[in-house]
């Protein structure tokens, strides 16, 4: 396991761009077997649980959102393909091998990007969150600190976001 990821979530985490993390206590990178003796877990510990929790579920909400929005694109897209093919095939009586509904089937694949962009990028966002916090879940597994955390999103204004967290943790020295 990375030791500095138990430095990200301790007070006293010191950061040099030329060395990078070290201990404000030993001045010294981290040199521990499995836990810090030493790691105070306050208030950057409670940021950033609660960050990372917040953005995980903030792309969990997102899911249904996600799978409308490529289910009805890809509706789209396909309606316009299967349409540029029937009017070549049967409206122009020619085959589907001409130019206008070729153009046509082929503005049907804008749709699909859309539809399977959407989809990827919800997938990478998701699987992104997820691995920030199992790598914070699995540093807290190793002091035995367990949490509970209750997250409610407010109404949303502009793009702006309220949010609230309640934190309760378990096993904190």
């Amino acid at each position: 396991m990375d030791l500095a990821r138990h430095c990200e979530l301790c007070d006293n985490q010191k950061i040099n761009l030329k060395v990078g993390t070290t201990c404000a206590l030993t001045e010294k990178k981290p040199e521990f077997n499995k836990t810090c003796t030493k790691i105070e877990l306050n208030e950057k510990f409670e940021n950033k649980l609660k960050s990372v929790n917040i953005e995980y579920e903030n792309i969990k909400r997102k899911k249904t959102l996600t799978y409308t929005y490529f289910i009805v694109f890809l509706i789209i897209g396909i309606a316009v393909i299967v349409g540029g093919y029937l009017l070549g095939k049967y409206a122009l009586n020619k085959s589907v091998i001409s130019t206008v509904p070729l153009i046509i089937m082929g503005v049907g694949l804008a749709p699909l990007g859309l539809a399977f962009g959407a989809l990827n990028n919800y997938k990478q966002s998701i699987q992104v969150a997820k691995n920030k916090k199992d790598k914070v879940d699995e540093v807290l597994n190793e002091y035995r600190i367990e949490y509970e955390i209750d997250i409610t999103f407010g109404e949303e204004i502009h793009g702006t976001q309220d949010v609230y967290a309640e934190l309760k943790t378990k096993g904190i020295r």
